[in-house]
């Protein structure tokens, strides 16, 4: 297991759920992520093929999440099934790259890691994608075959975040992001200043140095899962997440979870996260108008985010609860084992 962003989490919430469903891992290797000179893709492969190599006599099939972590050990598929896991292929990144602090990839690289992840997943014994945009990628990027790939998302405690009181004067934004640029904060700042002080207020989650200012409150160093992050999800009103790159999102699930509508933006897989004017909205990337529009629709009609709140509730007990996620994973994983 990856343990990048998040990766990291959803590493945690597996590890949560092996007692409850019957026949999961018998070993968990988590690969941790270290920058450096050379490629990620290089050294995190290599790292998880010296674990592999470590217990794979003692095992009767391998689960590898993410694909990033695979190609060093692809001659080793051959040896023990091995199910590959990814919430966005290589030639889904493609265009992800600066806005990751990626340098761009000349033609002749990126030919070149077309055909290398072509071999690692032609001996693949099946693929979990997070998202129908990932599922769709293993199939016309890779020539994978649609009746191996599973599409199963990550899943969330919906225990820990679940709606709780909402009886503040003015409507509450939450945005949660990190990496506060890319996941597009600047965007949703500026359209709070020009449009939404007074009438609303911003709670901002992130690890950026935001100065302070007025209707803006700003949480740093906010744990994944933490009581203080599923207080922030209960107690406000809209979740927005106008990210410029993204290849699916815990967040948004989380948000769901706790019966907040979502604006957010059409990037990667998170489309599949939103149902259109029921659970919330999707605008294109960097259009602050649309997203201004979307996010004061909200504001401005307590009836509307009330009936949202209800169905996103639903949507997440339907689709994104850890443990059934889990164990469809886990049955998947067997079955090809």
């Amino acid at each position: 297991m990856e343990q990048t962003l998040g990766s990291i989490t959803h590493y945690l919430n597996l590890r949560r759920q092996e007692s409850v469903n019957e026949g999961g891992p018998r070993r968990w290797i988590p690969i941790d992520f270290s920058s450096g000179r050379l490629p990620w893709t290089l050294t995190g492969s290599l790292r998880a093929r010296r674990e592999l190599e470590r217990v794979l006599a003692d095992v009767d099939g391998v689960f590898m999440h993410t694909t990033t972590i695979a190609p060093a050990s692809f001659d080793l598929f051959g040896r023990k099934p091995t199910v590959l896991s990814s919430d966005g292929t290589p030639l889904n990144k493609r265009f992800m790259r600066a806005a990751y602090g990626l340098k761009p990839e000349s033609r002749a690289a990126s030919l070149a890691k077309r055909a290398l992840y072509r071999n690692v997943f032609a001996r693949a014994a099946g693929f979990v994608a997070w998202s129908t945009w990932t599922k769709r990628s293993f199939v016309e990027d890779y020539g994978c075959r649609p009746e191996d790939i599973a599409v199963i998302p990550p899943g969330i405690d919906l225990d820990l975040f679940a709606p709780g009181d909402r009886t503040h004067e003015l409507p509450r934004l939450l945005f949660v992001g990190g990496d506060f640029l890319r996941k597009g904060g600047d965007l949703l700042l500026d359209v709070f200043r020009r449009r939404l002080r007074g009438r609303a207020e911003l709670v901002l989650v992130t690890g950026a140095e935001i100065p302070d200012e007025p209707g803006v409150t700003i949480y740093r160093n906010v744990a994944a899962n933490s009581e203080l992050l599923c207080r922030l999800y209960a107690t406000s009103d809209i979740f927005a997440l106008p990210t410029r790159a993204d290849c699916y999102s815990l967040v948004c699930m989380e948000a769901l979870a706790a019966g907040l509508p979502i604006v957010a933006t059409s990037v990667g897989g998170i489309p599949d996260l939103v149902r259109e004017g029921d659970t919330g909205y999707i605008v294109e990337s960097d259009d602050t108008a649309a997203l201004g529009d979307a996010l004061e629709s909200l504001v401005v009609d307590v009836a509307r985010r009330q009936s949202m709140a209800v169905a996103c509730r639903a949507e997440a007990l339907a689709r994104f609860g850890v443990e059934d996620n889990a164990r469809r994973l886990f049955e998947f994983v067997r079955s090809r084992c």
